[in-house]
């Protein structure tokens, strides 16, 4: 015991530093990171707030500057308009008295002193090339600045003051003065001047105020003339070998042109640092370490549970080892890992059984509902329906089914891997297109080759979501694989009783298929079966058919045809239209028992079950009429080739060609033809049989009977008219063997096919 809780302890402490180590590089590393990240935001701010600051001071350095020297040349102007000394030397001709150039000499001198920066006045007067500074009158080829003063004139310098240019007033001084100057003609307002006056300010006098500038609030500064020549350039004492956008200002003066460059000094850049590291770093530090100790006692106290599981777990590894007798490996995760895969594997399990269950309860009910057994109460599915994701209660619910079109060919054509895709495609595509209709859909695949869907819609849209979800799965599988599908739509249902009765329908709808054809939507509304149609007419036409057939006659095709037209016209349904096709093969195997065994026709006639049976496989009148059509072919042939071996073959054949052309003769009998073919009326009547199939007498009541047939149906004549033209001289006898042999009277058989 004492063991377990030494060792208990031991591992609570080592998990507990685990735990907690786990977690602390993050939050340190967070900390830090979202430190270095508000560093890096606060101080671009602070430098921005730098930078705005420095743009606002050079901006009113250069106002100063253009203040001043806008000021001089306002003087100046002033001085030129009012002054009468000056303005009576310009305007006055020939040349200056001595009294007046002091004048002016002294006129000058009070300008310059009022002057903010230092710097002098000149006048010069053209007419008598003459310059008059502060300290002398001179003549102009005397004057040092001749060149300055005579380009000044000429050209016009405008209103721009220069930049930095040298500046002397008597020629042969050493040092020149470097000024800039500003010229203005005079008089002012006249378009024709009289002289210049030129005003010079001393560059050493802008740069001392520069300099002082820059002493006290810059780094660096520097003013930049209009031709691109710096006259005041200080670059920065810290940092002299590098240069840095940041902190820099230009300006460009609007009045002068020149571009003026201040730098922030040097410990503004540095107390963005220190200001952050005095103003935020012991409080970044002390929330640091509060959250440290905060993690900690989170940590120790949410560990309480893990502690309490790394026990039990300890003790149960230790008592299996007690008990086994030997030591087993202590690890932990493993033992974890272990319990986990085995709990998840149970959920699988229980989840896989659960899910199945679940999909046969589902595909059971379903096949309930649509056999009509549906034995639940309300309550009853109401539960059912909550498990099943169903609706509970509905409005209106119909059933679609999606028949996939001549699958004996599909199952031949593609593997059962390949089946089980394309029909788990076609199920996944119209359940995705009922949703996109905002409809509840319940489909299975109830038949090989039937998918069944119960659609639960809003009464108010149910007809036209139907039709498009009905249309809409025709034409995706139509347009995207290599078959088709026909889609039969049931009637409405209101209930779950009528789900069954919408099924049924869905059904009845489908069997028209055989009529339309593939790849068509069948609306169960739609295609009702015919009122007129009468099975017994269309055997008749079958029995008719068989007798042409066995005649080996060529209007055996033409009699085909319109055999199965009758049956188009009717909508008859499939399963009756291969009672047709096996009442005529039956026929014609009564008919053919009678050729010879060794006869290609009676072997033929054999084949009548073989290709039945072939015709049970189709699903389209279509596909009927075509294999029937080729199959009869060759035993019309068989039967023609067969005829012509026989001795009175062409004697039989000039027979029936004498009875189509003279049917209508009341007295054609056996006794008439065996006068006028000069044989006995016993050997006819065999040799006819044998030939046609038929005996004398019903072949002759078949043709008669078949062209008052037409008569009735293609005109008006009365019934006594069409039995005389048809060879009867009483219409009693007409009318009794009419209706022996179609069932009906002349006068309803005239009815009933004119109506139709």
């Amino acid at each position: 015991m004492k063991l377990l809780i030494t060792r208990g302890k031991t591992m609570q402490r080592k998990w507990f530093y685990r735990l907690l180590l786990s977690y602390m590089p993050v939050f340190v590393f967070v900390v830090l990171l979202l430190c270095m990240a508000f560093y890096y935001r606060w101080s671009e701010e602070t430098k921005e707030r730098i930078q705005n600051t420095n743009d606002v001071f050079a901006e009113h350095v250069m106002n100063v500057m253009d203040s001043s020297f806008l000021t001089i040349e306002n003087y100046i102007v002033q001085q030129l308009l009012t002054d009468e000394t000056i303005k009576n030397y310009y305007n006055t001709e020939g040349l200056t008295e001595p009294f007046i150039a002091y004048q002016i000499t002294q006129r000058l001198n009070e300008l310059k002193t009022l002057f903010p920066f230092a710097g002098d006045v000149y006048l010069y007067k053209p007419s008598i090339q003459e310059v008059i500074t502060d300290n002398a009158m001179f003549k102009l080829d005397q004057f040092a600045d001749r060149s300055f003063v005579e380009a000044a004139f000429k050209d016009g310098l405008g209103s721009k003051w220069t930049s930095e240019r040298n500046y002397n007033q008597f020629i042969g001084e050493a040092r020149p003065v470097q000024v800039v100057s500003l010229a203005k003609l005079f008089p002012i307002t006249s378009a024709i001047p009289n002289g210049v006056v030129v005003i010079n300010i001393q560059v050493g006098s802008v740069q001392s105020m520069l300099q002082s500038i820059k002493a006290s609030a810059t780094d660096s500064i520097s003013l930049i003339g209009t031709d691109g020549q710096s006259f005041f350039d200080e670059p920065s004492r810290a940092n002299s070998g590098q240069s840095s956008e940041w902190g820099k200002s230009s300006v460009i003066s609007p009045y002068t042109g020149w571009k003026l460059e201040v730098k922030v000094p040097p410990f503004e850049r540095a107390s963005v640092m220190a200001s952050f590291l005095e103003a935020w770093m012991l409080p970044a530090l002390g929330l640091m370490l509060l959250g440290l100790l905060f993690l900690t006692y989170m940590t120790h106290r949410n560990y309480k549970p893990i502690e309490e599981i790394m026990i039990r777990i300890d003790r149960y590894t230790l008592k299996r080892s007690l008990s086994i007798g030997k030591k087993t490996a202590h690890d932990e995760f493993h033992f974890i890992s272990s319990a986990l895969d085995n709990l998840v594997e149970n959920s699988h399990q229980y989840e896989k059984r659960y899910l199945e269950d679940l999909s046969i309860r589902k595909k059971y009910w379903f096949y309930e509902l649509l056999d009509g057994q549906f034995s639940l109460s309300p309550d009853e599915w109401r539960q059912e329906a909550e498990q099943l994701k169903l609706p509970e209660t509905f409005a209106s619910a119909l059933v679609m089914i999606v028949e996939m079109d001549n699958y004996q060919d599909f199952r031949n054509t593609y593997s059962v891997r390949d089946q089980q895709l394309f029909k788990f495609v076609i199920h996944g595509v119209m359940q995705e297109i009922a949703q996109g209709q905002q409809v509840t859909i319940w489909l299975e695949w109830k038949e090989a080759d039937q998918l069944v869907a119960i659609l639960y819609a809003d009464p108010e849209k149910a007809a036209a979501s139907i039709e498009y979800i009905a249309e809409a799965v025709k034409s995706w599988v139509s347009s995207n694989l290599q078959f088709t599908t026909s889609v039969y739509v049931g009637t409405e249902a209101h209930d779950a009783e009528d789900i069954g009765h919408s099924y049924q329908d869905a059904l009845r709808a489908g069997e028209y298929r055989t009529i339309h054809g593939y790849n068509h939507v069948y609306f169960a509304r739609e295609v009702q079966p015919s009122a007129g149609s009468d099975l017994y007419l269309h055997l008749q036409a079958a029995k008719s058919l068989a007798k042409t057939i066995r005649a080996a006659e060529p209007s055996w095709l033409t009699g085909l045809e319109a055999m199965f037209a009758e049956m188009r016209s009717e909508q008859l349904q499939r399963d009756k239209v291969l009672d047709v096709m096996q009442c005529l093969f039956n026929e014609l195997d009564k008919m053919l028992q009678e050729i010879p065994e060794d006869a290609d026709g009676r072997n033929l006639a054999k084949l009548s079950s073989a290709a039945m049976t072939d015709l049970t496989t189709l699903d389209l009148v279509d596909e009927m009429q075509s294999a029937l059509t080729r199959c009869l072919a060759e035993l019309v042939d068989s039967l023609g080739a067969w005829q012509q071996t026989q001795d009175y073959h062409h004697l039989i054949e000039e027979v029936k060609t004498f009875l189509h052309g003279n049917f209508g003769n009341p007295d054609l009998s056996l006794q008439y033809l065996s006068d006028r073919f000069e044989l006995s009326t016993r050997m006819l009547s065999r040799v006819f049989k044998a030939e046609t199939g038929e005996r004398f007498v019903d072949y002759l009541i078949r043709i008669r009977l078949d062209e008052a047939k037409r008569l009735l149906v293609d005109t008006s004549d009365s019934v006594q008219s069409i039995a005389e033209q048809a060879g009867y001289m009483q219409v009693i006898s007409f009318i009794r063997a009419f209706k022996k042999r179609e069932e009906l009277t002349p006068g309803e058989y005239r009815k009933l096919n004119q109506r139709s």
